[in-house]
């Protein structure tokens, strides 16, 4: 199965998705993120990032706030990551408040992707206090699998959205 995923505006997006049955919105500010899976490697987005999972609990929805954790690493220092990554899977599935999770390397790219549903916003936040959090997913325990040939590429980096109804509450609240 293949993870496919996009970035744009909350108004371009949303068209897509009006246009294209079974894609998954989420949003923080202006900034949207469209995704789907299936079975086909070639996306139907032109500016996208694809994914081949490894590892996945349960169906991707949009009701809830999600995480994505971009994880760089070149092709020589792979192997480590895999285990790694393997390990994530199964602290995520004692996790309280997974929704679901994919775990994926990127298709022609040097890099892997952890996305995950959260039941809630302040689920997500209270995680990042956990030794799960610190052990598999922090900027340190991530920074272990650099080269000095991924210094100069895509840096590890993480994104979070809320549902397009709680982006839109947080947006009105901002004024």
């Amino acid at each position: 199965m293949n993870l496919h995923l996009t970035t744009g505006t909350i108004s371009y997006m949303n068209d897509l998705k009006k246009n294209n049955e079974g894609l998954h919105i989420a949003a923080i500010g202006k900034d949207a993120l469209l995704y789907y899976e299936s079975e086909e490697k070639e996306s139907m987005f032109s500016s996208r990032h694809s994914y081949n999972l490894s590892h996945s609990t349960n169906d991707l929805d949009e009701y809830s706030p999600v995480s994505i954790h971009f994880i760089p690493v070149p092709g020589d220092s792979k192997g480590p990551v895999y285990g790694h990554l393997s390990r994530l899977s199964e602290v995520l599935d004692g996790t309280r408040g997974v929704q679901f999770y994919r775990i994926g390397e990127a298709l022609g790219e040097d890099e892997f992707i952890v996305m995950v549903g959260w039941a809630q916003s302040s689920t997500y936040y209270d995680f990042k206090d956990t030794e799960g959090y610190s052990e598999y997913l922090s900027t340190d325990a991530l920074a272990k699998f650099r080269t000095e040939e991924s210094l100069f590429h895509k840096s590890i980096s993480s994104k979070f959205y809320l549902p397009l109804k709680d982006n839109e509450e947080n947006e009105e609240d901002d004024f």
